[in-house]
């Protein structure tokens, strides 16, 4: 089962945990879906991203016999990536208010619906799969070595594993692709627009909407579009934890047009700036500096705290990492 954002939408992540429990199916959630049922008992194993993904995850969706679409939109986002085609026809699919099996399509079929009756369906037995959910980084090195995405991703791990999950905001960019190495929470992010710009103002609309004390992943060219918003943190009372991917640099689009000058940015004072924003703010280079900024940042409230994250250019997380191999080889670019 491959669970989507109409999951979200229709209030149905309980219930489809309940049915994936009932029917013993694993499953994932797509790119675009990735933080539902994490706060549910679900047999969840990992995020579906193709050739970016981990092969055990791709393999077992695109190996399937009986690949279950449950709310999920069919989009480039989602399946563009795929290693092997996926052949729709030979898919289940409930979206949009209606069913479609191979060449035959079921109208009028609202999503709460659907649930429900294969709820009835399944029975009250439970049963189990054998499928491993994905591992994820635990256990940071804090030592002198610079700091890398997938460090970040192993320190917001370690972070939550001591003081519990906190809701992600996630621009676009490797700051998104390094969310996918974190354990599975609550995560907002567009994933269908791919617009930059969107991770503080999104964080701050999460800590209005729910009172949830929000971490913030962006990179340094779309704080540059958006970050001020923390100006409006002291006003109401807002304490994020913002860390900053701050590799001076459009390194999204250096990984695929690496001959292109403009993708070269300054280093700004982002730290610097906190406190004229009425937050704190604090520059790390290492991974020991990166996580007593992250244990300070945890034990402070009232204000937002800003993580401004030197990272080299050119380092990217290992899952950015394998989608450019990816993409490069589906499209034949050597």
């Amino acid at each position: 089962m491959m669970a989507g954002v109409e999951v979200r939408r229709f209030g149905l992540e309980e219930k489809v945990a309940l049915l994936a429990r009932r029917l013993g199916l694993p499953v994932v959630t797509s790119f675009m879906g990735r933080g539902l049922l994490a706060d549910q008992d679900a047999p969840l194993v990992g995020t579906y991203m193709g050739v970016a993904g981990l092969p055990e995850v791709t393999q077992l969706v695109e190996g399937s016999d009986g690949l279950f679409l449950l709310g999920e939109i069919v989009c480039d986002t989602n399946f563009a990536v795929s290693e092997t085609k996926i052949d729709m026809r030979k898919t289940i699919q409930a979206l949009d208010g209606q069913v479609t099996i191979g060449y035959h399509s079921y109208p009028r079929l609202p999503l709460a619906a659907v649930v429900d009756r294969m709820l009835e369906r399944a029975g009250e037995s439970r049963k189990t799969h054998s499928v491993k959910p994905q591992v994820f980084p635990h256990g940071l090195k804090a030592d002198d070595a610079t700091i890398a995405p997938t460090d970040i991703a192993t320190a917001v791990n370690d972070l939550m594993a001591a003081h519990g999950k906190m809701p992600i905001a996630s621009d676009m960019g490797d700051c998104l692709f390094t969310a996918m190495e974190i354990e599975h929470t609550a995560l907002v992010a567009p994933g269908y627009y791919a617009t930059m710009g969107y991770g503080v103002p999104a964080g701050l609309g999460l800590q209005a909407a729910t009172g949830q004390r929000p971490l913030i992943l962006v990179g340094d060219g779309a704080f540059q579009m958006t970050g001020w918003e923390l100006g409006n943190c002291r006003r109401y009372g807002w304490d994020p934890i913002v860390l900053l991917f701050n590799n001076s640099s459009w390194e999204m689009l250096r990984t695929f047009q690496p001959e292109s000058s403009f993708n070269d940015l300054d280093h700004w004072g982002f730290a610097e700036m906190a406190a004229g924003l009425g937050g704190d703010g604090v520059r790390v280079g290492t991974r020991a500096e990166l996580k007593a900024a992250l244990d300070k940042a945890v034990a402070t409230r009232g204000r937002f705290q800003l993580i401004d994250v030197t990272i080299p250019r050119g380092v990217l997380s290992n899952t950015l990492q394998r989608f450019v191999a990816g993409v490069k080889r589906l499209s034949g670019v050597k």
